[in-house]
């Protein structure tokens, strides 16, 4: 009787479900309102089934469904929101945005899968083995034509490619859940769960039809199979397989990292235990490895560099002045560093807003994208300090076994921002783009590093905290007065630079004075026990 009983409450909550996705999906859609509530709801019903059965196998719960329906409701509302608002409140001037696309290639490649479809009777088989123009991988641009072909010929409602990415998204919630919680905690996944869930970046990809959102909950369910590695690997390394062959049409540079990871994962927690013959030898073998990929990619990886370097000099003047600077030798570096700070929270608070300038001369936005880039760079800047004490705090694990695989985690972290930084420059959609790809582990990077200092009641977080509340005081002020004019006054962009810094490091040196007094103290007790 109690199994009925919870059936019935399951095919309640997905009839309720479907019918309310699919409503908002026909009102706030193009084309005809009773056509796409079909669409809509031929595809929620599968899917929400899918999400009860993740929801139950992750340990069902209140907090996880609320979870899950948050990372769903949160995406699509933003994605119908910006469809809808975009026109009326984004460049008039853009005809991308004026249709409701926030991202150019979002635009050409959905441009191009209606063209396939209303110029070609292409079959299912032919699709795949296309070529796309506007794609490069071709995975979505296939599943674009299958849409418009089978489900909606008489109307490019590329809001149905949102709603499935936002279902994926929302399925690799549990995986993340029952990962940080069965590993490292009811804390750790508590918090590193709602920053997947709520992470500003990861919903403002969500409110275009692109593969972010796809790769996501693959990515969740990735991070899930490493994490319960121990416990069962072969059934790990089946939904690993899984996950990698699932990125391939999305992206195939995903899927290479995804099984660098492993490589990495699998050594650290399983092998360099053992002996540390396995440590000096996966040492060795990982730099032969970066060498050969080094060598084998280095003409291609500079041509993108040169590219997008290029690229972000002429989209900003000053980087361009500071780069002639500092000189040729470190362009990289610097652009590299640069698109950490990306979206830069001073720059887009204090940036000019229409109609109070003009949009077509001088420094200017609409009221849309600077909504968007302070939501988006307040998410990324408070991420940020908890991401940071996490990766240095790693050094600190005392249990030897679980700091291998943290340093390990940490590494990855750190080369997968600085890869993003450096292939995207200070570009304010590529970059954080790129960076939003492997959000489940800087969730789980900074929930850790949370988890960590409240444990200890560690000052370094604060400390950390304080760095950055520096640092966007300072260059508040100097991006201010770059566009106030005389309101004030306006400092070199290195003596700026220089006061970041010398206050940092004032911050910094009260940590270390605190460690050398606590080593004296400890001392002075043993020696007072002897």
């Amino acid at each position: 009787m109690r199994k009925n009983t919870s059936l019935l409450w399951y095919i309640l909550t997905i009839i309720i479900l479907t019918a309310g996705i699919s409503a908002a999906m026909a009102h706030w859609t193009e084309g005809e309102g009773s056509v796409t509530f079909w669409i809509s709801a031929a595809l929620c019903v599968p899917f929400l089934i899918l999400s009860v059965i993740a929801w139950k196998w992750g340990g069902k719960g209140k907090m996880l469904a609320a979870m899950m329906f948050l990372a769903f409701a949160a995406r699509l509302g933003f994605g119908l929101a910006t469809v809808n608002l975009l026109p009326n409140y984004g460049h008039p001037d853009e005809r991308r945005e004026q249709k409701g696309y926030l991202f150019d290639d979002a635009w050409r490649r959905d441009a191009e899968a209606w063209a396939i479809v209303e110029q070609e009777d292409i079959s299912f088989k032919d699709s795949l083995n296309r070529d796309y123009h506007n794609d490069q991988y071709g995975g979505l641009t296939a599943m674009t034509v299958w849409l418009y072909k089978y489900f909606s010929p008489d109307a490019r409602r590329y809001t149905v490619i949102m709603l499935i990415g936002n279902f994926f998204t929302a399925l690799g919630v549990p995986f993340l859940w029952k990962a940080l919680r069965g590993r490292w905690g009811n804390r750790v996944g508590l918090i590193g769960t709602w920053i997947y869930t709520l992470y500003p970046d990861s919903l403002f990809f969500a409110g275009a039809p692109m593969r972010e959102p796809f790769l996501n909950g693959i990515v969740c369910a990735a991070f899930w199979a490493l994490s319960t590695y121990r416990e069962h690997k072969i059934h790990s390394i089946d939904v690993l397989v899984a996950c990698i062959v699932c990125c391939l049409p999305f992206s195939s540079m995903v899927s290479v990292v995804l099984v660098g990871i492993t490589a990495f994962w699998i050594w650290a927690e399983m092998l360099v235990p053992r002996s540390k013959k396995w440590l000096w030898g996966g040492i060795i073998l990982m730099v032969l490895c970066i060498l050969s990929a080094v060598i084998v990619a280095l003409p291609a990886f500079k041509n993108w560099v040169h590219y997008d370097i290029f690229t972000t000099e002429n989209a900003s003047g000053w980087v361009e002045k500071v780069v002639g600077e500092i000189g040729g030798q470190f362009r990289a570096l610097f652009v590299a560093v640069y698109g950490l700070t990306q979206p830069v929270l001073p720059a887009i608070a204090v940036y000019p807003v229409a109609p109070a300038c003009d949009l077509a001369h001088g420094p200017c936005t609409t009221i849309y994208w600077k909504v968007a880039g302070i939501f988006r760079a307040a998410g990324w800047y408070m991420l940020v300090p908890f991401l940071f004490y996490a990766i240095f705090s790693t050094l600190r694990i005392k249990d030897k076994r679980e700091k291998m695989l943290m340093v390990v985690n940490a590494i990855f972290v750190v080369v997968w921002l600085f890869i993003s930084s450096l292939r995207a420059g200070g570009d304010q959609i590529d970059n954080p783009r790129y960076r939003v790809i492997f959000l489940p582990w800087l969730a789980f990077m900074a929930a850790w590093g949370i988890d960590f200092a409240l444990k200890l009641r560690d000052w370094w977080l604060i400390r950390w905290i304080a760095i950055e509340v520096i640092f966007l005081g300072f260059f508040t002020q100097w991006y201010y007065s770059r566009y106030s004019g005389e309101a004030i006054r306006r400092y070199p962009f290195w003596r700026t630079v220089i006061y970041i810094c010398v206050c940092s490091a004032a911050v910094f040196a009260t940590g270390i004075i605190e460690k050398i007094r606590n080593k004296k103290s400890e001392i002075r007790n043993n020696r007072q026990g002897d």
